[in-house]
C-alpha cells in the first residue's frame, strides 16, 4: 500500500518552486526545487507528473490566492469606485508582501509552458474583478477594449506601482493612492 502525500512536502515543493521561479525564472531545475524544498529529487515527480504539471499547479495556487485575496472584504453595494479601490489596494499591498509569489506569478503569467486551458480557467476564477473593471471602463477610451487587454494593461500598473512601494517603503501607502488615482483616470 503506496505512502499517503504529504501536504507539508508538496507546499514545500510548491514553495521552493515560487523562490527559484522568481529568482531564475521558468528555467530553474527540478533538481534545484528539490533541493531548495529539502526533499528528494524524485519527490517533485511524486507530487507533479511534470515539470508542467508543477508549474500549472502553481500558476492555478498563486492566481487562486490573489483573486481571494482582493475579493475578500470587498464592499458591498453600487459603489464601483470604491470597490476597486479595495482591489488595488489589497492587490498591491500583497504584492509587496509577497514579493516572490508576484514575481514567480508574473513569469508564469507570460511563459507559453502556461496552456491556455489553465490561464483561462484562472481568468475565470477573477471575473468578479474583471467584471470590475469592465464596469469602470465602459464610459472611458477604452470601453471597447478586449477586458483582458484592459485587465493586463492594469496588471502593468500596479506592478510599476508594487515595484515603487517596494523600493520606497516610508511612501508606499502615497505611491499606492497615486497609482490608484493614474489607473481610475486612465480607465473612466
Amino acid at each position: 500500500m503506496a505512502r499517503p502525500l504529504s501536504e507539508d512536502r508538496r507546499r514545500a515543493i510548491l514553495g521552493a518552486a515560487t523562490e527559484l521561479v522568481a529568482e531564475q525564472g521558468l528555467g530553474a531545475a527540478t533538481a534545484e526545487i528539490a533541493k531548495r524544498a529539502s526533499v528528494p529529487h524524485g519527490s517533485v515527480f511524486t507530487y507533479f507528473a511534470t515539470k508542467e504539471e508543477l508549474l500549472h499547479t502553481l500558476y492555478r495556487e498563486l492566481t487562486t490566492e490573489l483573486t481571494d485575496t482582493v475579493l475578500a472584504g470587498m464592499p458591498k453595494g453600487d459603489d464601483a469606485r470604491a470597490r476597486f479601490h479595495h482591489v488595488w489596494v489589497t492587490w498591491t499591498r500583497w504584492g509587496v508582501a509577497n514579493e516572490a509569489k508576484r514575481r514567480a506569478q508574473a513569469q508564469l503569467n507570460v511563459s507559453e509552458q502556461v496552456n491556455d486551458g489553465i490561464r483561462n480557467a484562472a481568468y475565470e476564477y477573477a471575473e468578479p474583478v474583471f467584471q470590475l473593471i469592465r464596469q469602470i471602463s465602459a464610459r472611458g477610451v477604452l470601453r471597447d477594449a478586449p477586458v483582458r487587454y484592459v485587465g493586463a494593461l492594469v496588471d502593468a500598473w500596479a506592478t510599476t506601482t508594487m515595484d515603487f512601494m517596494s523600493r520606497n517603503a516610508t511612501k508606499a501607502d502615497e505611491l499606492c493612492e497615486l497609482g490608484f488615482k493614474a489607473v481610475m483616470k486612465a480607465l473612466s
